[in-house]
Parts: structure tokens; C-alpha cells; sequence
């Protein structure tokens, strides 16, 4: 695998597309400093990944953006490809020719190329990796680079073997394995604090589990109970409220027959009151009858008394019907005469409105309108014509003044331009000594600005060491904190488990809690107690249960409590009276004879520290207890004593009065009320140390960032004098721009204003001014003639405007007429349909007057005779409507009998349907009462047990009632006794078990990763330890031998500084040129450690040989015959590697197969200039 070519555009001084090939054998790079050789090595890092800008002498990643010149612009961009031949497949790819590519923009985007597919940084990196050829290998060796070999110290030589060694890959692996070891670490300590916070709540939380436990077992057999006797009430209900369904069907049977037959009594009585209704309508038919047959009679008889009387009133009334007639006769013939005048009336004013019309319409026909508007257009275009040329006058004659005015013009500048020429070349030569100062003075202020930019990147790098060790005292101060807040957390847990008195029994717990209610309440014991830590797990199990005894004034305060606590089934607990509790001491023989015994570390009353007046209660607890170091001790003490005291060991094992021996130790540390409180006075106390270790970090913090801020600030003052040093740079430059175009622009109009002066001459444009007076002339004649036309147009109009105004009105006149006539007629024919109406109220008048006539005609009187005939037919009628009346009432009253014995026979079937209908409530009452006592209780087994009748029929016990009752009683009373409960505490006390089995299996299995991840560590350690030994061996053995070939003899050798720790050892260089003496490389002088760091580097390309390797400037501190060693030398590797030298050495540049020249004949700008050693032979752009 070799280097093919190189493609630069737009990296820094590169600014124009540059190719190089590289041919088989050695590469040179030559050219004067500053030419931009450098740059090639350096945009061979870039592509390969390079992510540092300092690495390739720029303060940000655009600074490798050609920046622009003096004639050239900045780019935008900046791209660089390289192609690598991979026939060999010597990297892991299928393809023969890879083409690495990058791309910068100066917005700050950047992209990767594969052969001319997008990817990702991680693609290339994972490409290269292990061939020897990524960013920070040894492709790239600069004269920076040979130097930190010989400057740096041996614990940082290392990483040279490493990266031969190739043991970055189990570097990273065991950094993740130590940042999940350091996780796992921190899920330990965290599980292990909430174990021992969950260890303290089991014991007390069983207890309750238990008890409440009891409580659901109780309660349970009391449900059965009490849901058998609801069952059996049910059952007893139920067969009440059958009997009472019964009933009430029986008593509904009863009301239905009452019913039915008072129906039919009723249907009887209304049948017979139709009857009574129709007799009584008839009755008064008939009466109406009787009554108008009597007014009959009286008529006839008054008709005899009258026929006389009526024939003369006939007469008198037909002579005024007859003066009617003829009176409405006369008025109808008038009213015909007056209908036949209007009609004619009305034709004519019809015919009259009809000419009048037919004159309006031809008066309009006739009008002149059109005739004025047609004049009116045309005066209009006339005048836009007489307007026109007007207007082509006035410009001809301005036309005619500007070439007067540009004659005289022309003339006065020639005369200008002359005077112009000398202000011209004096502006020329001032201009020109403008550019020269501003040059000068851009070029000092670019000297300023670089400096300012070097100090602030120096700056730059103090702050961020302030920044730091800012960041890691800040890391250390938050560790701190959280091991203070943990700490916190635990010791308000603890507090808060404190003052609920956790671990204490119910009684105790419940009148501690109380303590304010009473007055005589001390504490318990072990709130009073002083015990040294040593000490504690002795007085631990010495004590046990005393512990929570509760200390108390006198006998009426322990009186109380226990009141207290019966009354509310509080539980039991001790109480210790300060008056009545007296202690027990050992007598002076024994405490003497004890004094110097092997073990005996003394009694518990004189180890242990009180309040003082509780001295008498520690007596009685601990005066007789003996403490020993050990079991062997205290049983040796107890035979000592001849066991009349019980002797305890610092371990807790203990020897009682009685010969027995209780000790050994439980899987769970044990955890009292003494040692919690023991622990939280600690904590307590740890918290104080804590929080003063972390305000003294504060203070460091705040120190450094304080050092950080001035960094900071002074970083910002030198930015601020960047910042303005820049403006003031590119403003130079501007105004030295500026000044260049002035200069450029002064020799310009110097040039242009010469010409002018050449070409400067009065045209002769005296024909064009004499064809303009002729088309002033023309245009003149035809706008009098316009004038002339616009003038007659103007009198026609006025002549044809005052027929108008005649026509106008007549047509007015004819048209009020019209108007006039048209309601005129309207009114006639109003007047006309009145007539009309009246005609036809008259001609009906005179048929009602002809009519009456007609009646009063066909009138004949009555005689005598028939008077009489009359009045007998009517008295004869009358009788008989007399009988038919009195037929009626007596058929009335029979049914008015029969429906009073109707009425009374439904009146008693109405009493005894009233009784029946009482009786059926009363029964439906009682069926309702049971049926809602029966919902009552199913709805209470539903409720209370969530169970139907049926359901709970198969769950009940068989006992007898007697029993039942008494059993239930007593359940009820022990449920009394047991009192409230935390039922809770079941569900509480099984999670926090189930938790606590959880936790305690996830700090194993925590445990087991720590383990494993310790195990990976250390063999990954293993494996870098013999990579790195097999590296160093290799490299050590090529060392020796190449430092003979490279000095023409001596001997040198790398030493391990701890070969003991291969994981943090350095690396020493020990050297014997020939004719000195074997010492440290560092004593060697400049150009020996240059070749031996040199050497070194030979050595390692031996050990893992590269495909290409660039070298920059690495002989520049060697002497002649030392580079020219250095050259013959890299020929022995042209088989595996290929070298691109870049230098400046004469001595290089005669090894070299090909040299390429970089130049800089424009300012800024990189060129290459190729030689062919062999064909000898200078291209530009790439070898021929």
C-alpha cells in the first residue's frame, strides 16, 4: 500500500486547486521558509480526522480557510482529498483505491468523504485503526514531535510504546469498565444505606403485622358468625312474607268481587236515572207544548176582537208603498243619464292624453343633443391636435436652445479641461504618497495585532488550567455535597425514627409519644443513659428490653401512664419510678478482690453515666453487671463471683447469675435504640466535621474561580484590544484599498482627461439648428390654422345649443298638460264607480218596496166565522197536550221508586267494598314492612359481605342460636380489646420485606458486577502489561541496533523507570555516542539528542512499519554528516514505506527520487514546482 496523490484547495496558503503525485521511492518537499511546505504534512493530518486547530497552528478550525491576500480575496472553503493505493488490501475495505476526502466551510459545517460518499468521522477513524496511519501515528512525524521525545518526561514517553503497542483499544475498554465500576460502586453505597434504613423498620413493622394479623383472623370468624345469623333472619322472613302474600291475594280476591257486583248495581241506578232524565225531558216538551197551545187560545181570541182594525191599517200602509215606488223610479233614471255623460267625459280626455303623447314623443325625436355632442367631439380632437403641436413647437425650440447652449458648453470645457490636467497630476503623485503611509501603517498595526493574538493565546491556556482545576475542585465539592446531603438525608431519617421511637414496643412508643400529656414523665432508659461506643454492644444485650423502659417521677405518674394505656388498649410497657426504684451495688469485698483481674474491665453502674438523679435507676439496672473483655474472661469472673452477678463480654455474650450462657451472633448487625441513637449522635457529629471541610472547599472554589475570573478578564482585555486592533487593521486596509483605487482612479481620469483634450472640438451643428427653424415655422402656421378651426366649431354649437333650448319648452309645456289630464281622468273614473254604486243600492230599493207590495197584495182579513173556527181548534189541542202531560208523571213516578231501591242496594255493596279495601292495605302494610326489612338485610349482606343470599347459604356455620349469639358476643369483645389497628402495617411490613429481599439481592448481584468489572480491569491491565512489555522488548532491541548504524557506533538502550509496574512505568533513553560516556539522553548535546530521538523513531518504524510516513523537518538540528546518515538511511525501508521528506537540507534533498518546490510567486499563495531527479526535468503542478 503506498500514497498516490494529494489534492489541496483552499487549506490555508493552498488557495487555488493544487494535485500532487507521489511516485514510488523518496519524496522531498523543498522551499524557502514561509513558502507553506508545511502546510502539505498538515493537511495530511487534517484529512485523516485531525479535530485539534492547535495541532495544525490555528486558534479555531476556520483559520485553515485560505484567509486572502493582498490581491486575492478570503474563500469560503477548504477541501482536502487523499488516495491511497490499496491493491494489497492493506486496509480492511474491498475497494483498491481508497479516497479519503474533508470539507470545510467557513459557516462551520464540515463533511467526510469515502470515495465520494458522505460518512462519518467515526467511519474513517474505524478504517484506519490498528494500520498505522491515523492522526496522532507515526505517518506524521514533525520536528515538534522529535523533540517532546527528548523533552517530555518518562512517565509521557510511554505513550510512544503504547501506540506501537496498540493498546488505546483496552485503554478505552477499561476506562468504561472504571466508569461503570465507579456506577456500580455508587448503586452499592446506595443500596446498603436503604438496607440499613429498612433493617431498623422490619422488627417493629412485624410486630403490628402481626397483631393486625390477629385482628382479620378475629374479624373473619366474626363475619361468618354474624353472616349466619343474617342468613337465618332472612330465612325467617322470608316465610313470614309468604303467609302475609297469601293474605293480601285472599283479601284482593274479596275486593274484585265487591267490585264486580257494585259495577252492576251501578250500571241498574244510571239506567234508571236515563229513564228519570227522558220522562223529565218529555215532561218539559210538553208543558213548553201545553204553554204555547194556551197562547194559541189567546191569540184566536184576539184575532176575533181585531179583524176589523187590520183591513184598515193594509190600506194606509200600501198608499205609502206605492209613493216609494215612483220616488226610486225618478232617482234610478237619473243616475242612468249621469253614467252616460261620464263615460263620454272619460272617452275624450282618453283621446286627448293619446295626441298628446304622440306630440311629446316626436318633440324628442326632433332634438339637436346628438348634433351638439358630435360638434363637441370634434372640437375636442381638434384642440388635443392644436395642443400637440404646440407642445412639438416648444420642443423644437428648447432643442434648438440646448445645441446653443452645448456649443458654448463645449467650448468653456475645453477650456476646463486644460486648467483640470496640472490639479490632475498633482492629485496622481499625492494619491500615490497617501498609499505608501497607509501601507506602512496597516503593516504596523498587523505586527500589533499578532502580538495582542499571541499573548491571548497564551492567556488563553492559563485559563484553562485555572479552568481546570476549577473544574476538578468543583467536582470535588460536589462529591462532598453529596456525601453530605446523603448524609443529611440519613441523619434526618434517623432523627425523625428517633422522635417516633422506632424499634420501641406499643406501650412505650405510645406513652412517649404522648409525653406532653404527662407531667411526671422522665424519659426511657435509653434516652438517659451515657454509653462510652466501647462499650455498647455489652450494655446492649446486658440490658435488652430495659432499654425502653420508660423513667418516671414518683408511683402517680406511673399510675397514670398505665391508665392511660389500658383505657386506650395502648399496649404495656415498664415504668421505672425515681422514688420507689432503689439499685443494688456490689458489696466492697467483691468490688475489691475484683480490682487487677485478668479481664475485668468493671461494672456497668460506674461505666455508665447518668443525670443525677437517676443514679438510683442505673443501679438498679447495672449495679450487679459486670463487664469482661471476652466470653473466656466473663465466665472466669462469674466463677470469681460465684455467680451471684451476671457478667457481660464486649461482645455481648453473657453469663448470667444462674450458670447460663447466651451469645453468638445473628446473619444482620443488630440494632438497638441505644445504637441508633449511638449512630445519629455520630452522624450528627460527622455532619458538623462535614460541613466545615466543605465550606473550606468553598473557599478554594471561590479562590480559583476567582483566579479563573482575572484569567478571564484579562483574556477579555486582550480581546478587547483584538477586537479593536482588527477593525483597525481591516479599516488600514481599507483605507489602503481606498487609497490604491484613488491612485488607480487619479491615473485614470489623468489618462481620460488627456484624451479629452485631444478630442475636445465645437461641432458644427449649424444645419441642425437651421432644419429646427424650419419645423418652428410649419408648426407655427398650423396651429394658427387650428385656431381658426376650433373658432367656427365654437359658433355652430352655440347656434345648435339655442334650438335646443326652444324645443326644451314645448316639451316641458306638453308634458305638464299630460300629467295635468292623466289625473283628471283618474278622477272620473272614481266619480263614474260611485255612480255606479248608487245605481245599483236604488234598483234594489225599489224590488224590497215591489216586493212588499206584492205581500201586502196577497194579505186578506180574517171573518168572524173563521175567527171562531180558529180559536175552537186551538182550545182542542190544547186538551190533548194536558193528557199526554199527565201520562208522563205518572210513569216518572214509578221510576223514581225503582231508582231509590237501586240506589240503597249499591250503597251497602259500596260499605262492605270500603271494609274489604281497609283490610287489603292493612295486609299490603304488612307485606311491605317485611320486604323492605328483608332489602334491608340482603342489602346489608350485600355491603357489608359482598355476597347474595344464595352465595352466603354455602359459607355458614352450623352452630345453634344460643351459641351463635354467645360466640358473637365474645368475638365483638375481643375485637374491643385488640382495639385499633394499623391493617396497613400487613401490606406495609410484606413490601418492605419483599423489598428488603430485593435490595439485599441486588447489592449481591452489585457485588458480583463489582467482582467481574474488577476481574476485566485487571485483565485488561494483564494484557496491556504484556502488549506493552512484547512492544517495548522489540523496540528496545531495534533501538540498540539502529543507534549503532545511525552514530557509526556507541550503545544505547531504553530502561524502564519501574519494572515492577508496567502500567505506569517510564521510559528512560540512556545513550553512549562514540567516545562519551553512557548517560541520560537529556545530557546529550542538541544535534545528538535530535539523532538519537531520531533513531528512535527508525526503531519503532522497524517494530510496526508504516505505509507512508511524512517527515517534517525532523533533521533541521543535525549536522551535515548526520543528515546525510539520516537519508542514505531511510532508503533500507523504501520496500515497506514510503517517505515524503519535507526540508530544507542539501544533504536530504540528493537522497530524494523526486522533489517537489513550493513557491510563493504571488503573495500568500502556495505553488508547487515538481523535479524528476532521474529524467531531469521541472513541471509545474505535478511531475512529468
Amino acid at each position: 500500500m503506498r500514497l498516490k496523490t494529494l489534492e489541496i484547495s483552499g487549506f490555508k496558503s493552498f488557495a487555488d486547486k493544487t494535485r500532487i503525485d507521489f511516485l514510488p521511492g523518496m519524496t522531498g518537499i523543498v522551499g524557502p521558509n514561509g513558502s507553506g511546505k508545511s502546510n502539505i504534512a498538515e493537511a495530511v493530518r487534517w484529512v485523516l480526522g485531525e479535530q485539534s486547530a492547535k495541532s495544525l497552528r490555528g486558534s479555531k478550525m476556520p483559520d485553515v480557510i485560505f484567509g486572502g491576500s493582498t490581491d486575492r480575496h478570503a474563500l469560503n472553503r477548504a477541501a482536502v482529498a487523499i488516495t491511497l493505493d490499496n491493491s494489497d488490501h492493506y486496509l480492511k475495505s474491498a475497494y483498491t483505491e481508497i479516497t479519503i476526502s474533508r470539507i470545510l466551510y467557513r459557516s462551520g459545517e464540515s463533511e467526510y468523504l469515502l470515495n465520494g460518499q458522505n460518512c462519518r468521522l467515526k467511519d474513517i477513524t474505524e478504517l484506519l485503526m490498528d494500520s498505522g496511519m491515523g492522526q496522532d501515528s507515526f505517518s506524521i512525524i514533525s520536528q515538534g514531535r522529535v523533540e517532546a521525545i527528548f523533552n517530555s518526561k518518562p512517565e509521557d514517553r510511554r505513550s510512544i510504546v503504547e501506540e506501537v503497542a496498540g493498546v488505546y483499544k483496552y485503554r478505552k475498554h477499561k476506562e468504561t469498565a472504571q466508569r461503570e465500576l465507579d456506577g456500580t460502586m455508587g448503586d452499592l453505597h446506595r443500596v446498603e444505606d436503604i438496607i440499613a434504613e429498612l433493617e431498623g423498620r422490619l422488627q417493629p413493622l412485624e410486630e403490628q403485622s402481626n397483631l393486625a394479623q390477629d385482628y382479620l383472623d378475629q374479624q373473619k370468624k366474626f363475619a361468618v358468625l354474624d353472616r349466619t345469623q343474617l342468613v337465618r333472619q332472612l330465612h325467617t322472613e322470608l316465610d313470614q312474607k309468604q303467609t302475609i302474600d297469601q293474605r293480601v291475594t285472599a283479601k284482593q280476591r274479596l275486593v274484585t268481587r265487591y267490585q264486580t257486583a257494585q259495577q252492576d248495581q251501578q250500571r241498574v241506578v244510571t239506567e234508571l236515572q236515563t229513564q228519570q232524565t227522558q220522562l223529565l225531558a218529555q215532561k218539559d216538551d210538553l208543558q213548553a207544548q201545553l204553554v204555547a197551545a194556551t197562547q194559541r187560545v189567546e191569540q184566536s181570541q184576539g184575532q176575533v176582537n181585531l179583524s176589523a182594525e187590520q183591513r184598515r191599517n193594509q190600506e194606509s200602509q200600501r198608499q205609502q208603498l206605492d209613493d216609494q215606488v215612483t220616488t226610486l223610479t225618478k232617482q234610478q233614471q237619473t243616475l242612468t243619464d249621469q253614467l252616460t255623460a261620464g263615460q263620454a267625459s272619460i272617452a275624450e280626455l282618453e283621446k286627448q292624453i293619446k295626441v298628446c303623447q304622440a306630440e311629446i314623443k316626436e318633440l324628442r325625436q326632433e332634438t339637436a343633443e346628438q348634433r351638439v355632442t358630435d360638434l363637441r367631439d370634434q372640437l375636442e380632437h381638434l384642440r388635443t391636435a392644436y395642443f400637440d403641436q404646440k407642445q412639438a413647437v416648444a420642443n423644437w425650440r428648447n432643442e434648438r436652445q440646448y445645441l446653443q447652449q452645448d456649443q458654448e458648453r463645449q467650448q468653456q470645457r475645453s477650456q476646463r479641461l486644460t486648467t483640470q490636467l496640472t490639479d490632475l497630476q498633482q492629485t496622481a503623485q499625492t494619491t500615490q504618497q497617501r498609499v505608501t503611509e497607509l501601507k506602512a501603517q496597516a503593516e504596523q498595526l498587523q505586527t500589533q495585532l499578532t502580538a495582542a493574538e499571541q499573548a491571548n493565546d497564551a492567556e488563553a491556556g492559563t485559563y484553562q488550567a485555572h479552568q481546570s482545576q476549577y473544574q476538578q475542585l468543583q467536582r470535588n465539592w460536589q462529591a462532598a455535597l453529596e456525601v453530605y446531603q446523603r448524609a443529611q438525608t440519613k441523619a434526618a431519617s434517623q432523627q425523625a425514627a428517633a422522635a417516633a421511637y422506632g424499634g420501641f414496643g406499643q406501650g412505650a412508643k405510645a406513652i412517649l409519644r404522648q409525653r406532653d400529656r404527662f407531667s411526671g414523665l422522665v424519659g426511657a432508659v435509653s434516652e438517659l443513659l451515657q454509653v462510652p461506643q466501647r462499650y455498647t454492644t455489652a450494655i446492649e444485650y446486658a440490658l435488652g428490653g430495659q432499654l425502653q423502659q420508660v423513667v418516671v417521677t414518683d408511683e402517680a405518674a406511673a399510675k397514670a401512664a398505665v391508665a392511660f394505656l389500658r383505657e386506650n388498649h395502648a399496649g404495656r410497657a415498664t415504668f421505672l419510678p425515681l422514688t420507689t426504684v432503689r439499685g443494688r451495688r456490689l458489696d466492697a469485698a467483691t468490688r475489691n478482690s475484683l480490682n487487677g483481674f485478668p479481664g475485668f474491665l468493671g461494672v456497668g453502674n460506674e461505666l455508665v453515666t447518668t443525670e443525677d438523679r437517676a443514679h438510683g435507676i442505673l443501679d438498679h439496672l447495672l449495679g450487679t453487671t459486670l463487664l469482661a473483655t471476652d466470653l473466656d474472661a466473663a465466665v472466669v469472673i462469674s466463677q470469681r463471683v460465684r455467680r451471684r452477678y451476671r457478667v457481660v463480654s464486649l461482645a455481648g455474650d453473657l453469663v448470667s447469675a444462674s450458670g447460663a450462657i447466651t451469645g453468638g451472633q445473628s446473619r444482620h448487625a443488630r440494632n438497638s435504640v441505644l445504637r441508633q441513637r449511638q449512630e445519629l449522635q455520630q452522624l450528627q457529629e460527622s455532619l458538623t466535621t462535614m460541613h466545615a471541610q466543605l465550606l473550606d472547599q468553598e473557599k478554594k472554589v471561590q479562590a480559583q474561580r476567582d483566579a479563573m475570573q482575572a484569567s478571564e478578564q484579562t483574556t477579555q482585555r486582550l480581546q478587547t484590544t483584538i477586537n479593536q486592533l482588527q477593525p483597525q487593521c481591516r479599516q488600514a486596509k481599507d483605507d489602503l484599498a481606498t487609497a490604491q483605487t484613488a491612485a488607480k482612479q487619479a491615473a485614470r481620469q489623468l489618462q481620460a482627461a488627456q484624451l479629452e483634450i485631444k478630442q475636445a472640438g465645437v461641432s458644427d451643428q449649424t444645419a441642425q439648428a437651421a432644419k429646427l427653424t424650419d419645423q418652428i415655422t410649419q408648426g407655427e402656421a398650423a396651429i394658427a390654422d387650428q385656431e381658426k378651426q376650433v373658432a367656427q366649431l365654437q359658433s355652430q354649437i352655440k347656434v345648435v345649443s339655442t334650438q335646443q333650448a326652444s324645443q326644451r319648452e314645448v316639451l316641458t309645456s306638453k308634458q305638464t298638460w299630460l300629467a295635468g289630464a292623466k289625473e283628471r281622468l283618474q278622477q272620473q273614473r272614481k266619480n263614474q264607480t260611485a255612480r255606479e254604486a248608487a245605481q245599483h243600492t236604488a234598483a234594489h230599493d225599489l224590488q224590497r218596496v215591489q216586493a212588499q207590495l206584492a205581500a201586502l197584495a196577497n194579505a186578506k182579513a180574517l171573518t168572524p166565522a173563521a175567527a171562531q173556527q180558529q180559536l175552537a181548534t186551538a182550545q182542542s189541542d190544547r186538551q190533548a197536550v194536558q193528557d199526554h202531560l199527565t201520562q208522563v208523571d205518572q210513569q216518572l213516578t214509578t221510576v223514581n221508586d225503582q231508582a231509590a231501591a237501586a240506589t240503597q242496594e249499591s250503597d251497602r255493596t259500596t260499605g262492605l267494598l270500603q271494609v274489604a279495601n281497609d283490610d287489603l292495605k292493612q295486609a299490603q302494610v304488612d307485606q311491605t314492612r317485611l320486604t323492605a326489612l328483608i332489602d334491608q338485610q340482603q342489602t346489608q349482606l350485600s355491603e357489608k359481605y359482598q355476597l347474595s343470599l344464595a352465595t352466603a347459604e354455602q359459607d355458614v356455620s352450623d352452630l345453634p342460636d344460643n351459641e351463635l349469639a354467645m360466640q358473637l358476643k365474645l368475638l365483638k369483645r375481643g375485637l374491643d380489646e385488640i382495639g385499633s389497628v394499623n391493617l396497613n402495617a400487613i401490606d406495609e411490613y410484606q413490601e418492605v420485606r419483599d423489598r428488603y429481599q430485593f435490595l439485599t439481592q441486588q447489592r449481591d448481584d452489585l457485588l458480583t458486577a463489582k467482582n467481574q468489572l474488577t476481574a476485566t480491569m485487571a485483565e485488561l491491565d494483564g494484557q496491556v502489561r504484556d502488549r506493552f512489555q512484547q512492544s517495548f522488548t522489540q523496540i528496545a532491541t531495534k533501538f540498540t541496533a539502529t543507534f549503532k548504524q545511525m552514530f557509526g557506533g556507541g550503545t544505547a538502550k531504553l530502561v524502564l523507570t519501574d519494572p515492577h509496574d508496567l502500567l505506569t512505568t517510564g521510559i528512560d533513553i540512556m545513550a553512549q555516542p562514540p567516545g562519551k560516556k553512557f548517560q541520560n539522553m537529556g545530557l546529550l548535546s542538541g544535534g545528538e539528542r535530535a539523532l538519537t530521538a531520531i533513531t528512535l523513531l527508525f526503531a519503532i518504524l522497524q517494530v510496526q512499519p508504516v505505509p507512508f510516513c511524512i517527515l517534517d523537518e525532523v533533521e533541521a538540528a543535525l549536522d551535515p554528516a548526520n543528515v546525510t546518515r539520516f537519508a542514505r538511511y531511510m532508503h533500507q525501508f523504501q520496500d515497506q514505506t514510503q517517505f515524503i521528506v519535507i526540508t530544507h537540507r542539501k544533504e536530504t534533498m540528493v537522497q530524494a527520487d523526486v522533489l517537489y518546490g513550493v513557491t510563493m510567486q504571488e503573495s500568500g499563495v502556495s505553488k508547487m514546482v515538481t523535479v524528476d531527479l532521474d529524467q531531469q526535468t521541472t513541471s509545474e503542478g505535478k511531475p512529468s
